[in-house]
């Protein structure tokens, strides 16, 4: 069965690399419901409410309103015209302004398409009935699948526990974003998994990620079609309510809307991304584990410059030793991070250290931590331009020894094919952009379906918590899928057969003519 996949990665890749086109039009996503289900409001922190406990299901409610709209925005007729160009005189604005009122995330999405779900096992508790629960996002509150004690099922699908526990189940829609991204949609839709992963993770609450789940096991549980939906990571923390033990109810959950342009999405999906999604779901994906595939930091020094020429810059070559990391509050910063639509100078060295230092996995909960010691977790590249302290040059980040190594061949320039044609290019200009870069063994296009889910999701892992980082320090980012791999590759110069996978643009806040944003939650510990 291995050898049947090898080879599945790289014809993804080729078809990603094949696929230049931009839509023209796609379909907008859609929220999925279970009308048939009973529903049970979470308690919502808005202005004026009264502040979230310590209670069991107060602390659910802030796990879950990692994934919930957290503020509103409006954008202005002054705003619409400097997007369109369009002046204020002309029904192009006016004509646009009612659609342009938005509920936003803290979490950020490609293209805010979110293409993830959350599901609960609860195991009861005197606030909530034991059951297998839907989280609706925009309504903040819970649909009932099955009642019912799901332990048995989470054994199974865990392993046997000693203790009562609930689990969080996160499952991604591979075909929500097909419309507007293509075949990259789907790379692009397990990083955006992985940055769900990190955010569920940030909770005060004690976690525990799991990662190697049984695809059937877990369809059967929540009753999903893992070509529509699959499940890729558990998370379980203990439960300390004794309640009465009923047992799950048989069948299936009640149908389900909202899946439809997913189902046009994997009508429309390039042939090689269906055959890379069931490599990796189908029942014998375990069979070919993650590999150890990482490179060694002593191996990395075979960068991409003539044999002739040292790999020189500001910095004669010599590492720069960064600032000591200081803690930081990412539960707080995760009520509050937004993607930056502009960006300012002023960024210091202290900022990029720390927030190097957290997406390398040297802050956060002990659960982010595990995760940054997986093997395939990504090296990070920093590409500095503007930052006080720390002179412009592509660096390798050595997260033992808390310091940048200069890698950037000397004289070379950004390219500008590296970046997305709709990003204002301004942006990368005005403080550093982070790379998380897959320097293994093997090429990511020769990993194995299995491994390369695992890269991607880890990625997105790092990249939420730098962004998170990136808040907690008073900077502002903006996470950017799209890249040219080659270009990026010369400008870092990093290692052959090293890959860069995606960005972070770091900068400090800059205002953002035209929006209108009122926060939603408050007073929310948790946050």
């Amino acid at each position: 069965m291995a050898a049947s996949r090898a080879g599945v990665a790289g014809r993804y890749l080729a078809a990603v690399r094949a696929d230049t086109g931009q839509p023209t039009a796609y379909l907008p996503p859609c929220g999925k419901r279970y009308p048939g289900a009973a529903r049970r409001p979470l308690r919502w922190p808005g202005p004026g409410s009264v502040p979230l406990g310590d209670g069991c299901l107060d602390r659910l409610s802030a796990m879950l309103l990692g994934y919930a709209p957290r503020r509103a925005e409006t954008i202005t007729l002054a705003g619409l015209s400097a997007l369109t160009g369009a002046p204020l005189d002309t029904p192009t604005p006016s004509r646009l302004l009612p659609g342009w009122h938005t509920l936003r995330r803290s979490v950020p999405s490609g293209g805010a398409f979110h293409p993830n779900e959350i599901y609960l096992a609860w195991a009861g508790s005197p606030d909530l009935a034991a059951g297998v629960y839907h989280y609706d996002p925009p309504h903040h509150c819970l649909e009932l699948l099955r009642p019912g004690s799901p332990a048995a099922r989470l054994d199974r699908l865990l392993g046997v526990a000693a203790a009562p526990r609930h689990a969080l189940l996160l499952t991604h829609r591979p075909w929500k974003n097909t419309s507007k991204y293509g075949a990259f949609g789907y790379r692009l839709g397990i990083v955006d998994s992985g940055v769900l992963l990190a955010q569920m993770l940030t909770s005060p609450v004690d976690a525990t990620p799991r990662l190697d789940l049984d695809p059937a096991l877990a369809g059967e549980l929540l009753g999903l079609d893992a070509e529509l939906e699959a499940t890729y990571a558990a998370i379980e923390f203990p439960a300390h309510a004794d309640v009465p033990w009923t047992p799950l109810a048989s069948g299936g959950p009640p149908p389900a809307t909202g899946l439809d342009h997913d189902r046009l999405g994997h009508d429309a999906a390039h042939p090689s991304a269906v055959a890379l999604h069931r490599a990796t779901y189908d029942r014998y994906a375990d069979a070919e584990p993650p590999s150890a595939d990482r490179l060694p930091a002593d191996c990395l020094s075979a960068r991409r410059l003539p044999a002739d020429r040292l790999p020189v810059g500001p910095a004669a070559g010599r590492a720069l030793d960064l600032p000591p990391a200081r803690p930081l509050d990412l539960v707080a910063a995760a009520a509050r991070r937004a993607s930056a639509a502009n960006l300012g100078p002023g960024l210091t060295a202290g900022q990029v250290a720390d927030i190097l230092a957290c997406a390398a996995g040297r802050a956060g909960s002990p659960a982010l931590v595990a995760l940054a010691r997986q093997p395939l977790y990504p090296e990070i590249w920093c590409l500095a331009r503007t930052v006080d302290g720390i002179p412009a040059d592509a660096y390798r980040y050595r997260p033992h020894r808390h310091r940048l190594v200069p890698t950037g061949p000397p004289g070379t320039a950004d390219d500008a094919a590296a970046y997305p044609h709709r990003v204002d290019r301004r942006m990368v200009t005005r403080g550093a952009t982070l790379y998380l870069v897959h320097a293994g063994s093997r090429p990511v296009d020769q990993l194995s379906p299995a491994s390369f889910h695992r890269l991607h999701l880890l990625a997105g892992v790092a990249l939420h918590l730098a962004g998170l980082a990136a808040t907690a320090t008073g900077a502002a980012s903006r996470a950017l899928g799209g890249l040219t791999a080659d270009a990026v590759a010369a400008r870092l110069g990093l290692p052959d057969g090293a890959s860069p996978l995606t960005q972070l643009l770091v900068g400090t806040p800059a205002p953002r003519p035209g929006v209108l944003a009122a926060h939603l939650t408050e007073g929310n510990p948790h946050g």
